[in-house]
């Protein structure tokens, strides 16, 4: 059973009664309640982003036995801001302490924040969810229980490199069992990218494929043994990939999801990530027929980076001064990196001719899809191969709409980044 609150619900507290019952007993002396803690609040009025997408909104109910030529499929990835990161700030009474010192309490608590990335997703009736930032707690008794009613099914995918990382939040998928059949679990693949990488750098994995890129990076992590260090011992990002099957046609999709590395310093370990991900992507191309793929996330990486030349143009030189500027210095902490040496050579990073091109549902990128006061630009991105056309994508807000609220999160916006979303028609 699923129950959403009405508007004459507004001002009360719910409480739930729970009574089993079975053939023989009808449950009577056996009930339990539960009472909701907090009062139920008018959905706030959501002025930046609603209006932009009113095209969006108000789908209709998918129509079955479609034309074949009429498939749309609509895919919305969202960085919704872990808890984890945004509750820091409730607890710091100074200001100049708080990342979002502009955001007052009441706005960037969770119980506020969720309903309405919930409120948002559901609006659109996505096909795909990809999601980044999400709490561990969160997925567990928020998302996958909603989604879930809704008649999503998806996965979560933890980050850290360990248990004593303290890292409580990952990436989430979900898709629509409306337009594709369910997926076993042990389907719902999860890969840590340290593990792909001592996969990839295994020399019969390199010699049996044609990415000569792999044998390259192997090499170079050879010499630089403090990046191998940051790769394997502190980093512990995942890339999720699903193979999910159209109910009607039965063709294939893969699906991915990631995070990458945020650093500033850090846009080589952030393009041999990407090297990685798209290996293990083609994998799962050519093991399900070459079917179509798309490729979502928050790739902390700007429109011009290296990480997108490699991703839409199959290739990034050596001589990318801004890709490998900090190759030899940077640090995973100030003197961490002992010895650093200073002879190690950038390398070129292309993918080879096996592997289908991207292309991006927002061919002209929005002017920013993260906006704090210290940092505003463009990190997420929806990819897909040339399976499908573009029909439309969805507006994002000006920085005059944003300014007006100082940055984000604020009382309109429950994340720090913009979600994205598109429709795209299968050729």
């Amino acid at each position: 059973p699923c129950y959403t609150p009405t508007k004459a619900d507004v001002g009360k507290v719910l409480t739930v009664v729970i009574i089993p019952t079975r053939s023989n007993h009808d449950g009577r002396g056996c009930g339990e309640a539960y009472q909701f803690k907090r009062r139920v609040e008018a959905l706030p009025s959501l002025p930046l982003v609603r209006p932009l997408r009113e095209e969006f909104l108000n789908r209709p109910q998918r129509q079955h036995n479609h034309p074949d030529g009429d498939r749309t499929l609509r895919v919305v990835t969202y960085n919704i801001l872990a808890d984890q990161n945004a509750s820091r700030d409730v607890d710091k009474d100074d200001d100049a302490n708080r990342m979002y010192s502009h955001c007052k309490n009441e706005h960037i608590v969770k119980w506020r924040r969720h309903p309405l990335i919930i409120h948002e997703l559901l609006e659109y009736r996505p096909d795909v969810i990809t999601l980044q930032e999400v709490d561990t707690d969160v997925f567990i008794g928020l998302l996958k229980p909603v989604l879930s009613a809704k008649g999503y099914e998806g996965y979560y995918s933890q980050k850290g490199v360990d248990a004593a990382s303290g890292v409580r939040e990952g990436c989430a998928i979900f898709w629509s069992l409306d337009v594709f059949e369910s997926v076993r679990p042990v389907d719902m693949r999860s890969h840590s990218f340290r593990d792909l990488i001592q996969q990839f750098m295994c020399d019969e994995r390199m010699h049996q494929s044609q990415w000569k890129s792999l044998k390259d990076m192997a090499d170079l992590l050879d010499k630089h043994d403090h990046l191998k260090h940051v790769l394997f011992n502190k980093l512990g990002h995942v890339l999720q990939t699903v193979v999910l099957t159209e109910r009607e046609s039965k063709e294939k999709l893969v699906i991915g999801n990631s995070h990458l590395f945020y650093h500033p310093m850090a846009s080589h370990i952030r393009c041999l990530k990407i090297l990685i991900a798209c290996r293990q992507l083609e994998i799962e191309h050519k093991e399900n027929q070459h079917c179509p793929m798309i490729f979502c996330g928050d790739f902390n990486s700007h429109p011009n980076s290296g990480v997108m030349k490699l991703l839409l143009n199959r290739f990034l030189e050596s001589n990318n001064g801004k890709t490998w500027k900090h190759l030899c210095s940077y640090e995973w902490e100030e003197g961490m990196g002992g010895e650093l040496r200073h002879d190690v050579e950038a390398i070129d990073l292309e993918f080879p001719p096996s592997f289908p091109g991207f292309v991006s549902a927002y061919p002209e990128p929005p002017d920013f899809t993260h906006f704090i006061e210290a940092f505003v630009c463009t990190l997420d991105y929806i990819l897909m191969t040339n399976n499908f056309v573009l029909e439309k994508s969805g507006a994002t807000p000006s920085r005059e709409d944003i300014k007006k609220y100082v940055a984000m999160p604020n009382e309109c916006m429950p994340s720090d980044h913009v979600s994205l979303v598109c429709d795209l028609k299968w050729r």
